[in-house]
């Protein structure tokens, strides 16, 4: 939590000084402000001594390629979902503006590269996640496998769930009002 908030803090120094990341130091900082890697410390708490382990700890804060993977999925979708809205706030640049700057693209052009990358970073924590024999139980993994497919519902099409959370009515009424029969 402490390195998420220097990294934010970061972020707004930047911000207020004019400075546009380049788009592979915007990558470098989302693996922390994308909030993946407390997300997961957060839900491994409670799990006990023999699950959640010192090393799980550690594979969290040494951001093996699974938790990067993960932390970058979740703060390009929510770039390429709201990056429109933010800009109106007057926000920090999202990966969208970030690369349509560096590389003098559409806004088009970005988020199709964009969904590129998020394409491989699946792969990318399929196969650490796929990985045998693994250091941690898959208790731990599936975890955070759970918390990157969140992504995948909170930021839909061009759809931000989080910042217009009326949005996710439909989808809590299926998990806890009309659940399906087992």
């Amino acid at each position: 939590l402490k390195k998420l908030a220097q990294f934010w803090l970061d972020e707004a120094r930047c911000y207020s000084k004019g400075q546009f990341p380049t788009l592979k130091k915007y990558f470098i900082d989302a693996c922390v402000t994308g909030g993946i890697p407390k997300l997961c410390a957060s839900a491994f708490v409670g799990m006990g001594a023999e699950t959640a382990t010192r090393e799980a700890f550690e594979w969290i804060a040494n951001r093996s390629k699974m938790v990067k993977a993960a932390s970058l999925i979740g703060r390009l979708q929510n770039d390429i979902c709201s990056h429109k809205f933010e800009q109106k706030r007057n926000h920090w640049p999202s990966a969208v503006e970030c690369y349509t700057k560096e590389c003098g693209v559409s806004e088009v052009e970005a988020v199709e590269f964009l969904w590129k990358v998020i394409s491989k970073l699946w792969k990318d924590i399929a196969e650490e996640y796929c990985q045998k024999p693994t250091q941690l139980p898959s208790t731990l993994t599936n975890r955070l496998l759970n918390l990157t497919r969140c992504a995948n519902i909170v930021y839909e099409k061009d759809d931000d769930y989080i910042t217009h959370s009326h949005l996710l009515k439909d989808h809590l009424n299926s998990l806890f009002i009309h659940p399906v029969p087992l």
